[in-house]
């Protein structure tokens, strides 16, 4: 069994993950300071709040006897993000994404055996880099072997396009062989995840994209909003593509079968790789469906995580992470165009 430990926790990706691979834990304590996301994560994990040290700089306060096995945490990206202000995440600077420099103490002082570290894949561009080097170089101080790579969660069955670095450091007096899971596109689309609901009465004017074929990532644009001009909400994809990065604002329209609407709270659950029963849990422990956006938008994709965990604990996680779509090594090869030529002139 796995001691775990998880900080900016959100709604317990990593804890679902594991879950989900049959990999028993114990979990010794988590990160969280926001209330209605704390609801949401002991809902769904059925953990105490209890177990919860808050502020990541408050386990300077903390005495904890158990070795952590896992730590696992993905700090504030809005300021690394593009998306964001660019303020960077300088040590002692203050920002949000400055709390990369506490978490660095927490394995510092604890170490754990494997460091996982998620964040945007906007921390190794050219401002924000120094920030990435850094931190990389003191964790291979305090005697970690890494392994970093930036995975896109449209590989790994969710219809979405989302980015983001995983850093991977285990201690080198207890390192096994790893390398980095390779997804596959295995066809899931937004279509395949949305509900037949009503539709909502007022919808933004849109002018419509002609050319689809420039469409990037299997997001089909479809149109753009006349009436907004704001980057979340004034595009219109098609559910037979796949959902831009989601945030934590509603996001784009979608052009589903029966017209133009939005992905609910518990559509955005299932796009991040959680179940409809973590949404129910959330509903049940009256979370507002505000929340959950927004906590859907800050979470880790678990079926990522499943990949990364299953790579690092030797679990066939290919199964339990693509299902019905799971696909042999022989069927994938057979899909591109120079065998599908060949197997078509055979037969």
């Amino acid at each position: 069994m796995l001691n775990v430990a998880t900080v900016c926790t959100g709604i317990g990706a990593p804890e679902k993950a594991l879950r989900n691979l049959g990999i028993s834990y114990k979990l010794i304590f988590f990160s969280e300071i926001d209330n209605p996301t704390i609801k949401s994560y002991c809902a769904i994990h059925k953990e105490s709040e209890s177990k919860n040290i808050g502020d990541l700089k408050n386990f300077y306060n903390y005495k904890f006897n158990e070795q952590i096995d896992l730590l696992v945490g993905g700090t504030p990206c809005q300021d690394f993000s593009v998306a964001g202000q660019g303020a960077g995440g300088d040590q002692d600077s203050g920002t949000r994404s400055s709390l990369m420099w506490d978490y660095l103490s927490m394995v510092e002082l604890l170490k754990p055996k494997v460091v996982v570290w998620e964040n945007v894949s906007a921390v190794i561009n050219n401002k924000h880099y120094h920030n990435y080097k850094k931190f990389y170089f003191k964790l291979m101080s305090l005697g970690y072997r890494i392994d970093a790579h930036v995975h896109n969660a449209k590989y790994f069955n969710v219809p979405q396009n989302r980015e983001r670095m995983f850093l991977i450091a285990q201690r080198k007096d207890c390192y096994v062989p790893f390398e980095h899971p390779m997804g596959y596109d295995s066809g899931i689309r937004l279509k395949h995840i949305m509900d037949d609901l009503p539709l909502r009465n007022r919808l933004p004017r849109f002018k419509p994209i002609i050319d689809i074929k420039n469409s990037k990532h299997r997001i089909i644009k479809c149109g753009v909003s006349i009436d907004n001009s704001y980057k979340n909400g004034n595009m219109l994809i098609s559910a037979d593509g796949i959902s831009d990065c989601l945030t934590t604002k509603e996001g784009n329209w979608i052009l589903c079968n029966n017209g133009i609407r939005k992905l609910t709270a518990k559509e955005r659950f299932l796009v991040m790789g959680f179940d409809v029963q973590d949404y129910e849990a959330c509903k049940n422990a009256r979370v507002s469906t505000g929340a959950m956006i927004a906590q859907t938008g800050n979470s880790i994709v678990v079926t990522v995580l499943m990949a990364i965990f299953g790579q690092l604990y030797k679990v066939d996680w290919k199964r339990k992470v693509y299902k019905d779509r799971y696909k042999t090594q022989n069927e994938l090869l057979a899909e591109l165009p120079i065998f599908k030529r060949t197997i078509s002139e055979n037969q």
